[in-house]
């Protein structure tokens, strides 16, 4: 279940290092395009995470995870032969809609097959190795480059999901018994999709959710180029990625510690307040510069906002997902779904405006943790604890 949970983010900070070489290889014109190689993935993952959810209640786990192994199989090839940015892109987006099957899906397999104690355990080692990946990746993948090229860093993500299918074809039972499943059909789905969009809590975190990803993909979109090429780093980059990742491992360890004592509402505003206030501060010392701050500002400000992003994202998530307990698998599937389109869009625009200053990436975090934190005093609060409970 771990290494499933890892294949989404293996695919997305293992390429990191290599945006530079692809773009050049494939033609591209514009160096803030290279960025899409990002987020063309989410877009796939965001089409994928919508449908798994209901497929998955409707005939059990095991063949919607290995149907988006398969894709994902197809979409590395794809971008293994690539010629052109385009097909490249294709290739991305099919890898997303593959690996959002074996990520939504392990969570749901973890919940059918343990309870209570057993499985806050199994999800808190499944979250280890999701939480590692981010520092290990960009060093896998800047090996491979070096070595072999950057097509190979899509032929190491192809076997690493064959293995995996392989051990889960092998080892991993049909965890969904048949007396709990639902049916499918269209109706199902739209009021699915109403109840989310209308809840007067849900929907405001729904877009929360996908202020708050938008500027955290917009981060990962554009390090290889502010890091490697704007302050030359070159193979030092993933040294820094990786420490910047290990800011989000004590931010998530701090916030188990917290939630459970503030609420998850608290947590989220400040959070969103932290990030706010290293934003001001920051265009506050260096906004009439022309040109970058120094390297060690600009490190220690993104540790901070990716510290911050750490208290986000299972917060939002949790309080969102607290009103749906009725239907909790369609509305995870329409939640994420969502909320990762909008995330798409805020981070290509916030992208698109990178210049050599890097004032636009912080002016774009700045506006959503704003929004956000407005949408959040605007929510009604809910009467009961909004901590989220431990295996959640």
């Amino acid at each position: 279940m771990a290494a499933m949970s890892a294949l989404d983010a293996f695919s997305i900070d293992a390429m990191l290092p290599a945006l530079d070489q692809i773009g050049t290889d494939l033609g591209v014109e514009v160096n803030n395009q290279r960025q899409y190689v990002i987020t063309a993935l989410f877009l796939g993952f965001s089409i994928g995470v919508f449908f798994y959810g209901f497929v998955a209640d409707w005939i059990g786990r095991r063949k919607p995870v290995m149907w988006g192994f398969v894709i994902f199989c197809i979409g590395s090839a794809a971008c293994i032969f690539s010629t052109s940015f385009m097909v490249m892109l294709t290739g991305r987006v099919l890898q997303g809609v593959g690996a959002a099957g074996p990520y939504v899906l392990a969570i749901a397999i973890v919940r059918d097959s343990y309870k209570g104690e057993e499985m806050a355990r199994t999800l808190s080692l499944i979250m280890m190795v999701f939480i590692g990946v981010p520092m290990i990746a960009p060093f896998i993948g800047q090996g491979f480059l070096l070595m072999f090229g950057w097509r190979s860093i899509f032929v190491a993500l192809a076997l690493f999901a064959l293995i995996i299918l392989f051990w889960f074809w092998l080892r991993q039972p049909e965890s969904l018994h048949k007396q709990h499943r639902q049916s499918l059909n269209a109706t199902t789905v739209w009021h699915s999709i109403i109840e989310v969009i209308t809840h007067p809590v849900t929907a405001r975190y729904l877009l929360i959710i996908g202020l708050l990803a938008g500027a955290f993909i917009a981060y990962l979109s554009t390090a290889q180029q502010i890091f490697q090429d704007m302050y030359k780093l070159g193979t030092k980059f993933p040294v820094v990625f990786a420490s910047l990742a290990a800011t989000f491992g004590i931010g998530s360890f701090v916030n188990s510690r917290l939630v459970e004592k503030f609420g998850a509402v608290t947590m989220v505003k400040l959070a969103t307040g932290l990030i706010i206030t290293a934003c001001v501060l920051y265009l506050l010392v260096y906004h009439r510069f022309t040109e970058l701050p120094p390297l060690a500002v600009h490190i220690a400000f993104n540790a901070v906002v990716v510290f911050s992003f750490a208290f986000l994202f299972g917060n939002t998530t949790s309080i969102a997902m607290q009103p749906m307990g009725h239907i909790a698998g369609a509305a995870s599937s329409v939640l994420n779904s969502l909320s990762t389109v909008i995330a798409i869009v805020v981070a290509t625009v916030i992208g698109a405006q990178l210049d050599q200053t890097g004032h636009p990436i912080v002016v774009g975090y700045f506006v959503c943790a704003s929004v956000a934190l407005a949408l959040v005093l605007l929510t009604p609060q809910r009467t009961t604890s909004d901590a989220p409970q431990p295996h959640q």
